[in-house]
């Protein structure tokens, strides 16, 4: 029945079927050749490196137990020691120096320019947001810093004989 079917088969699919029958067999016949002739890639069993098996010793669970129910482990009072010290704030360096306040602006009114400032650090007890302080040349700025002198990007600020620049922000030139 197979072979009548076959016999009905086109040409090129019935040269086909045979050409895979015929790499099958051949494929069948060099696998066989290859295992009988020894040309194996498994060493034979006397090149097998047995090792016998080890198993660690078992744990002694109750003096694990002990130790771990002993000793608490997670709330020590190393641990309530440093919980409870208070976080440093990093803006409580900047008090009283010109980097507590941020130059955020500079207007031209009439003939005078001024300066406007945002404090970074909230005065204490504060609970709404610091104001921006508008200030002009001769002002204080903060501690014994003043404003010495505005011009259209910068303003100078001096301390005795000690003189700081604070910049805006400038686009770059295109």
């Amino acid at each position: 029945m197979l072979r009548l079917n076959f016999a009905h088969l086109p040409q090129h699919e019935q040269k086909l079927y045979q050409l895979i029958a015929s790499a099958l067999a051949v494929g069948f016949v060099v696998g066989l050749l290859w295992v009988l002739l020894g040309f194996s890639d498994q060493r034979s069993a006397t090149e097998n490196e047995w090792q016998a098996s080890v198993l660690p010793q078992t744990d002694d669970a109750a003096a694990q137990f002990i130790v771990v129910s002993q000793k608490p482990r997670w709330f020590t009072e190393a641990g309530a020691a440093i919980a409870a010290a208070p976080a440093e704030d990093p803006l409580k360096a900047l008090e009283g120096k010109p980097e507590s306040l941020r130059l955020t602006g500079l207007v031209a009114k009439g003939d005078k320019t001024y300066a406007l400032f945002l404090p970074l650090i909230a005065p204490a007890g504060s609970t709404t947001k610091p104001a921006i302080r508008q200030l002009t040349e001769g002002d204080t700025l903060v501690g014994d810093w003043v404003v010495k002198h505005i011009s259209h990007n910068q303003v100078e600020i001096q301390q005795g004989n000690e003189t700081q620049t604070l910049k805006m922000y400038q686009p770059k030139a295109k």
